[in-house]
C-alpha cells in the first residue's frame, strides 16, 4: 500500500469514528428527556397544556365552555403544527416530546451541519453545542424559538453546501423551507435571513477586490441567481407578517433595555449557556471552556472561517439592537446567545498546520509532513474524547435533576385527580421575595390539569393583542376571569384577592401559603397535600353546566 492510500485510508478511519461519537452524542443527548414523564422547562408545560386542550376540544362540551382555538396565519406554530398533526395517531404527551426530541436534534445538530458545509468534515469544536443545549432558554421553556434557531441554522448549512449546485434548488426548495421557518419563529427567520445574507454579503466583497477594475454593483450569472433565489425566501414571509402580524399597538411596546444590559448578558453568557446542574464540574467548565478558546487562539491554533466572520459579526450587532421586550415577549435579547453559541462552535477549526521545515527560494510550498499529520490526528482525537466525555458527564447530571423535579411534578398529576370535569381551578405560588422565588419550573405545572381533567385554569397562553400568534384563546364568559387576583407569582407578602375569586372558582392549588399577607380562607376544604403545594376545594365545587356562565 502506498503512503498516498495509507493516508487516506487513516483519514477515512478518523471520519467513521467521529460519525460514530456525533451519532452517539446525540442519541444521549435525549436521555433526560425520554427518562422523564413531565420535562422540567418553564413555559413547555403552558403551552402543553394547550395542546391538550386544542386536541379534546371538538369533544368536549365542558372545554368548549371555557376556551375557543384561534387559529391564524403568523409565527410560532411549530408546535402547533407537529404535535396536533401527531394528536391523531399518539398521545399528546407522545407528540410533545416528539417535538422537544426534533429541538433537541436541530440545535445540537446545527454547529455540526455547519462544520460539514465549512470544512467538510465535524471538528471537535462542532460537539460543543451538544454542552449548550441544556441552557437558560430551554429551562425558561422557549422551545418554539429553540426549535426555530436550530432550523435557521441547519438551513444556513444547508445553503453553504448547495450554494453552488443545481440553481432550481436554491430557486424553489429553499423558499418553501424558509417559510416553514417562518412560521416555526419569527426571530429564527430574522436568523437564517441575516446570516445567510452576510455570508453572501462576504463572499461578493472578497469576490470584487479580486476584480480589476473593480465593479461593486456587477454580479456574475451565479450571483444574480443567488439574489433572486433570497430574495424568493424572503418575500413570502415578509408579506405574510405585514399581512398578519402583530398590530402597530404592540410594535410600540418593545423595550431595548440599554447598552449596560447587552455587555451584562455577554458576561454571563457562559453561566447562561451551561448552567449549574452538577455545580463543580459546571462551573469550572463555565471558566475552562472560554480560557481554553481564548488560549487557543492565542496560541494560533484555533480560526474561526474566513466566511462565517461577517455572518457572526452580524448576529452580534443583531443581539445589541434586539429589544429586551419583543412583540410582548419578554427576553428577546438573552434568547440571542444560544443561537451566536452554535454559530461560532461550527465556525471553528484548528488552524491549518505548515511544516515547519526551511522554505527552499523558488521551492514548490511546502506541504504538511506525515508527523505533522499524525500530529494533528491525535489532537482531533483527543479533542473528541474530551467534549464527548463532558456531554456524557453533563447529560448524567441533567437526567439525575430531571428525575428528581418529575417525582415532585408527579404530586401535582396525583392531585389532579381530585378535580372534577367542567370544575374553574385558580392556582398561585406565594414567596418571601424576587430573590427567594424557588423553581421556577413549577409555576406553569398546574396549567397541566387540563390533560387529567376537562376543567378552566388561568393564565394560559392565550391568543391577544400581545401574543397575537397564540392559537386558543378563552371563550367570552371566561376571559376575564384570570384578571380578577394576580398571579401565579405572588411576592412581597402578594395574596389572592380572595373576595374577588372566592365564589368564581371551585378549587385552589396553592403553594408557599406563608408568604400570603392574609390567610387562606376557612371555608375551603384541603382535598389533597402535596410536599409543596395544597389543594382546597369550595363547598359549592361542582361540574358547571356547559351554558353556565363565569359568575354562576
Amino acid at each position: 500500500m502506498t503512503q498516498l492510500a495509507a493516508n487516506a485510508l487513516s483519514v477515512h478511519r478518523d471520519r467513521l469514528r467521529n460519525a460514530a461519537v456525533v451519532a452517539l452524542l446525540l442519541a444521549v443527548a435525549l436521555v433526560p428527556l425520554w427518562s422523564v414523564d413531565i420535562p422540567p422547562l418553564t413555559d413547555y408545560h403552558n403551552h402543553l397544556a394547550r395542546q391538550y386542550i386544542l386536541a379534546n376540544l371538538p369533544r368536549s362540551e365542558y372545554l368548549q365552555a371555557f376556551y375557543q382555538a384561534d387559529w391564524k396565519l403568523a409565527p410560532y406554530l411549530a408546535m402547533d403544527a407537529v404535535v396536533q398533526g401527531l394528536a391523531g395517531f399518539v398521545s399528546v404527551d407522545l407528540a410533545g416530546r416528539i417535538f422537544l426530541s426534533m429541538a433537541f436534534l436541530l440545535t445540537a445538530s446545527a454547529p455540526i451541519a455547519l462544520s460539514l458545509a465549512l470544512f467538510g468534515r465535524v471538528t471537535p469544536f462542532a460537539l460543543l453545542g451538544l454542552l449548550t443545549i441544556h441552557n437558560q432558554a430551554l429551562s425558561l421553556g422557549f422551545v418554539h424559538y429553540l426549535f426555530s434557531v436550530g432550523f435557521a441554522l441547519c438551513l444556513l448549512a444547508l445553503w453553504i453546501r448547495l450554494r453552488e449546485g443545481r440553481p432550481w434548488v436554491r430557486l424553489t426548495v429553499f423558499p418553501v423551507l424558509v417559510t416553514l421557518l417562518f412560521f416555526s419563529h419569527l426571530i429564527g427567520f430574522a436568523i437564517y435571513a441575516l446570516t445567510v445574507g452576510a455570508y453572501e454579503l462576504s463572499r461578493h466583497v472578497d469576490e470584487v477586490r479580486r476584480r480589476t477594475p473593480r465593479a461593486p454593483l456587477s454580479l456574475d450569472r451565479i450571483q444574480r441567481l443567488d439574489l433572486l433565489s433570497l430574495s424568493l425566501q424572503c418575500l413570502l414571509p415578509l408579506g405574510l407578517f405585514v399581512l398578519f402580524g402583530p398590530p402597530a399597538t404592540t410594535l410600540g411596546q418593545n423595550t431595548h433595555g440599554g447598552l449596560a444590559r447587552k455587555f451584562g448578558l455577554l458576561a454571563d453568557s457562559v453561566p447562561y449557556l451551561i448552567p449549574p446542574y452538577l455545580w463543580t464540574q459546571d462551573r469550572i467548565l463555565a471558566v475552562a471552556l472560554p480560557a481554553a478558546l481564548l488560549l487557543l487562539a492565542a496560541m494560533r491554533k484555533l480560526a474561526v472561517a474566513k466566511r462565517m466572520v461577517w455572518p457572526l459579526l452580524a448576529m452580534l450587532l443583531l443581539f445589541f439592537a434586539m429589544p429586551w421586550n419583543l412583540l410582548g415577549g419578554f427576553g428577546a435579547d438573552h434568547r440571542m446567545l444560544p443561537a451566536i453559541a452554535l454559530l461560532l462552535a461550527g465556525s471553528l477549526t484548528w488552524k491549518a498546520a505548515r511544516d515547519t521545515r526551511r522554505r527552499i527560494p523558488g521551492a514548490a510550498r511546502s506541504q504538511p509532513t506525515d508527523a505533522t499529520r499524525d500530529l494533528a490526528r491525535r489532537w482531533d482525537a483527543f479533542a473528541f474524547a474530551l467534549v464527548a466525555g463532558l456531554v456524557a458527564v453533563r447529560t448524567a447530571a441533567i437526567t439525575t435533576e430531571w428525575r428528581a423535579a418529575d417525582r415532585e411534578y408527579a404530586e401535582y398529576v396525583r392531585g389532579f385527580e381530585s378535580l372534577t370535569d367542567g370544575s374553574r381551578m385558580y392556582y398561585a405560588f406565594g414567596h418571601a421575595g424576587s430573590a427567594k422565588q424557588g423553581h421556577l419550573t413549577t409555576y406553569s405545572v398546574p396549567c397541566l390539569a387540563v390533560a387529567s381533567r376537562h376543567v378552566y385554569v388561568p393564565y394560559l397562553f392565550t391568543s391577544s393583542a400581545s401574543h397575537p400568534g397564540i392559537t386558543m384563546r378563552y371563550t367570552a364568559n371566561y376571559e376575564p376571569l384570570e384578571r380578577l387576583s394576580p398571579g401565579p407569582r405572588l411576592v412581597y407578602g402578594q395574596s389572592p384577592d380572595w373576595n374577588a375569586i372566592l365564589d368564581k372558582y371551585d378549587f385552589f392549588l396553592l403553594g408557599n401559603e406563608r408568604f400570603f399577607d392574609t390567610p387562606v380562607p376557612g371555608q375551603l376544604v384541603p382535598v389533597y397535600k402535596g410536599t409543596a403545594f395544597t389543594l382546597y376545594r369550595h363547598p359549592a365545587a361542582g361540574p358547571r353546566s356547559t351554558t353556565a356562565r363565569a359568575g354562576g
